[in-house]
């Protein structure tokens, strides 16, 4: 079962390529996350990840911790973009067990976890909350 002050921290790094290539997967048209002559033309100067990108990662992740030792579900979640990713940027992602409490309905355990990604050089670039429910059987 997860514990208060449980975590869990995962590095990503994301090429030109792969900014592009998801954008283009999930039909983010922005053209600031695929063309550059575009992106050159904005306050941030070249291309920057989706803020879906981000939020797949960090969901991802926070699943990994959430069900790592019990089945469970995403509940709900509130994200806040800081910044913008740039191909290149190491971004470290980590998520924090910050309360659990049992409850009836929905029946389980209610996980609440605070979430954030920040660069190497200390820009934060996504905050969030989420909340997870853990059961014994699904």
């Amino acid at each position: 079962m997860l514990e208060v002050g449980q975590s869990v921290e995962r590095r990503v790094r994301w090429t030109r390529e792969d900014i592009i290539a998801f954008a283009k997967l999930v039909g983010d048209h922005n053209p600031m996350h695929h063309d550059e002559a575009y992106a050159a033309q904005t306050r941030f100067g070249e291309l920057i990840a989706s803020g879906c990108q981000s939020v797949a990662y960090m969901l991802a992740i926070c699943g990994s911790l959430a069900t790592k030792e019990d089945p469970g579900v995403g509940l709900e979640f509130t994200i806040k973009f800081l910044g913008a990713v740039r191909p290149g940027d190491e971004i470290t992602m980590r998520w924090e067990v910050v309360s659990k409490e049992e409850s009836e309905r929905p029946r389980g355990t209610l996980v609440t976890l605070h979430g954030e990604a920040v660069t190497s050089e200390g820009r934060r670039i996504v905050s969030a909350i989420g909340k997870t429910l853990s059961v014994s059987t699904l």
